[in-house]
């Protein structure tokens, strides 16, 4: 039997993955696994550093390198954890710069063709007007930081930054310098509450 080929696979395997971690924490599938990071040490804080990116693990990620702050040395845990972050968000990156922003490329190019006899030109064009001003992008790339460097997940803040076409050598230094102040803080703080 043959499978049907999918017009937007990656819009698709998005869409999955995200009802599919819905439906692992509903049932607290993510809780029983992720409940053992703080006993792996080190190892820990590079696995919760990987999944800190990520909608549905990042709670799990942060309460787990603040417990891990409170118990290991600071600088070995950023470090680690660091490292697993910038490697979740480069997987973000590609799949989001690569294969998704072209599918949804297609789709507005589909909506257009099929939607111009609508009398829509003039707000259109000052909307993109408006998207494409300096203050916008401005604006855009700094809340796109502040997603990244927070403890809250980073796909919105890497899909900024990958619709820009950011270069991936640009992308790298960027993910390590504001992922590293955000875990250094969430570790900072486990160290002075638990510590």
């Amino acid at each position: 039997m043959r499978l049907p080929k999918l017009k937007y696979p990656n819009l698709t395997f998005f869409v999955f993955s995200v009802l599919l971690a819905l439906v692992l924490a509903w049932f607290g599938v993510l809780d029983r696994v992720f409940v053992e990071f703080g006993d792996l040490g080190y190892a820990g804080a590079l696995l919760a550093g990987l999944l800190l990116p990520i909608t549905f693990t990042a709670p799990i990620a942060t309460v787990t390198l603040f417990y891990l702050g409170g118990h290991y040395e600071v600088v070995p845990l950023v470090l680690l954890a660091t490292f697993g972050a910038l490697i979740g968000d480069l997987i973000i990156f590609t799949f989001v710069k690569d294969r998704t922003l072209a599918e949804i490329e297609s789709i507005r190019a589909e909506y257009r063709a099929d939607h111009r006899k609508h009398d829509h030109y003039k707000r259109h064009k000052a909307l993109l007007d408006l998207f494409r001003s300096k203050p916008f992008h401005a604006l855009a790339l700094f809340v796109g930081a502040l997603l990244i460097a927070s403890p809250f997940p980073d796909e919105l803040g890497v899909a900024i930054f990958a619709s820009y076409r950011l270069n991936i050598h640009k992308f790298i230094p960027l993910s390590l310098f504001l992922n590293g102040i955000g875990i250094w803080l969430i570790i900072l703080a486990g160290k002075t509450f638990i510590g």
